[in-house]
């Protein structure tokens, strides 16, 4: 798939300094426990302003089941497709999705979609191996976990990636943007 005839496509995830983004148990207590540093009550990371650049969200069924346990939708105003084969229903903000990754993307970019933000472990190394990152913004929270579910898992090649920024924090969180050089 041509990289200019198709979405941009974004990852914007925290992750544990060992690289996990939750306990074995799925549990993100160590995320909801992290706050914004004291001097910025209201600081989000840049999450808002990213999620108002976004046209639709892409996340596999584990996330999905996480982000709609809460009382507030976390995508208010965005198209949220779920990725799954098993689910039989989603909330009426949501869709589901069980065919051919190339295919949802090339529906999405001829329904106008433009950038997708990809949000699950499985689903953004799913899209990763396919060639289809162009950005990933990790939020580097600072605790070892020292077990959990990792970010990346089952890379099948290396993707290169430049640095396009970095933030830290006074509370300890580092924020790194990177450009995914490598594309299928």
């Amino acid at each position: 798939m041509n990289i200019n005839q198709r979405p941009k496509m974004s990852v914007y995830i925290a992750i544990s300094i060992d690289g996990y983004i939750a306990k074995k148990d799925d549990g993100l207590d160590w995320l909801e426990s992290f706050s914004p540093p004291f001097d910025e009550p209201d600081e989000d990371y840049g999450f808002k302003k990213f999620l108002s650049q976004v046209d639709a969200v892409v996340m596999g069924k584990n996330t999905y089941k996480i982000a709609s346990s809460g009382n507030i939708w976390p995508y208010e105003g965005k198209r949220v497709i779920v990725l799954s084969s098993t689910l039989s229903s989603v909330c009426d903000n949501a869709e589901i999705y069980s065919g051919n990754i190339q295919q949802l993307i090339k529906k999405l970019y001829a329904e106008g979609v433009r950038h997708i933000y990809v949000d699950g472990g499985k689903t953004i190394s799913q899209f990763l191996n396919e060639g289809l990152i162009n950005e990933l913004i990790i939020s580097i929270i600072p605790v070892i976990l020292g077990s959990g579910i990792p970010l990346f898992s089952n890379i099948v090649h290396d993707s290169w990636c430049d640095l396009t920024s970095s933030t830290s924090y006074s509370n300890g969180l580092v924020q790194l943007r990177y450009e995914v050089k490598n594309h299928g």
